[in-house]
């Protein structure tokens, strides 16, 4: 995964001389790209104003480059997607398999415990980093939620038994989000977050604040991610099985995008977590006093979500990227209601927080005393080197097993 920003008035793209050309005059910023030698796999704009050629919306095509527009709120307007498989088999046996309720309510349940597993383990994993954060209470808050649900005893349509697992989903989904809304209460308080709905919309696709502005850019980024994999395999975007038939929705991109949400939920608090901390000077306020990112701030978002989705992982007795998990993902799906496979799994490897490079950490490690040091076995410039870097602003990595047990002291 390697998106490409595009914001900011006076923007163009066109093509000179076999070349894409990305250029604003007004910011004196210029950027060419040779045929066949682009790195990029996408490009995401979200200005206002600018121009594109029909022979760059070629080029980008012909290069398998999508490019992601976005509305001012981070909200995806649409996707222009390389060309499509030409053969219908797959689609015609997507429309056979859902309707055939047991299948799809055995797969429904299946995203749904994939989404569960991944949100535990990331709570896990940033309550080894973050003493705000109570896993033991989440784990147990989870099980008492499970125990009272038993997917093997569900009457009554597959609309009724959908929604009932909705409900629980939606259930835990709360229980994450209190955890979530925690750790970033304590790493920008100022920001003033309260949770994904408010008085004007369901859910809040017209952020009212900063967290929820980095929210709807970073789960857009990963809605075109996961349209661009089912657009290559050839699936029906439109035919979801855990999300309900809608007009105007695409459901299978949705359930998809369920197993990734956390990839988006760290990646913001990793952008919380960094220096120098993100303010409200950050966000631009528009006239209906709803929140959304300035061109900076979208930047750094994308380069978290980018270099997570490039975490590597052990899945198919291999490492791959999450970003290469995800299309394999879709692709056992297809395997799966072609009949090419019975392997029912939708399980996301592990994610592992390997850098402990926290605000919360760093903040203990600058005030270590000199007892501390001694009892850690850490030397004396080595700390002083830490502390150097820490003060700098500069990444830091902890290695020793003994600092990961003082933080949690």
């Amino acid at each position: 995964m390697n998106p490409l920003l595009i914001s900011g008035f006076g923007t163009s793209i066109n093509v000179e001389k076999r070349k894409l050309v990305i250029q604003n005059k007004l910011k004196n910023e210029k950027l060419e790209f040779y045929p066949h030698q682009i790195d990029h796999d996408s490009i995401v704009v979200d200005g206002h104003s600018g121009s594109i050629t029909f022979e760059s919306m070629r080029w980008l095509l012909k290069h398998d480059v999508n490019l992601t527009m976005l509305n001012w709120n981070g909200n995806l307007l649409g996707v222009t997607l390389p060309q499509e498989p030409k053969i219908g088999k797959v689609r015609i046996k997507q429309y056979q398999k859902y309707l055939d309720n047991e299948f799809r309510f055995k797969i429904a349940i299946e995203i749904v415990n994939s989404k569960i597993t991944s949100s535990l383990n990331l709570i896990k994993e940033l309550s080894r980093f973050y003493n705000v954060l109570n896993f033991n209470k989440f784990n147990k808050q989870f099980n008492n939620e499970f125990n009272n649900l038993n997917f093997k005893d569900q009457t009554g349509t597959i609309s009724d038994k959908l929604k009932k697992l909705m409900n629980f989903e939606g259930r835990i989904a709360q229980i994450y989000l209190d955890q979530f809304k925690k750790l970033v209460t304590e790493l920008a308080p100022d920001f003033k977050f309260v949770g994904r709905m408010n008085k004007s919309n369901s859910w809040n696709a017209n952020a009212s604040d900063e967290i929820n502005a980095l929210l709807n850019y970073g789960y857009a980024i990963l809605e075109s991610e996961v349209k661009k994999s089912l657009n290559s395999i050839g699936l029906d975007p439109t035919i979801g099985l855990l999300h309900e038939l809608a007009y105007a929705k695409t459901p299978l991109v949705y359930d998809f995008q369920e197993l990734f949400r956390w990839i988006v939920d760290y990646s913001v608090i990793q952008l919380l977590d960094s220096k120098p901390k993100l303010k409200k000077s950050d966000f631009i306020v528009t006239e209906n006093y709803n929140i959304r990112l300035k061109e900076s701030t979208a930047k750094a978002l994308i380069l978290k979500i980018k270099n997570n989705f490039n975490l590597k992982a052990p899945f198919k007795g291999k490492n791959y990227t999450y970003e290469n998990v995800l299309f394999y993902k879709i692709q056992d799906y297809a395997n799966l209601i072609a009949d090419k496979s019975d392997k029912i799994d939708f399980k996301i490897p592990e994610f592992k927080i390997k850098n402990e490079d926290t605000l919360d950490f760093k903040g203990k490690i600058l005030k270590m005393t000199p007892d501390e040091r001694k009892r850690l076995g850490i030397n004396k410039s080595t700390l002083w080197y830490m502390k150097k870097n820490i003060q700098d602003g500069k990444k830091v990595k902890f290695y020793d097993k003994s600092l990961l047990k003082f933080n949690k002291d």
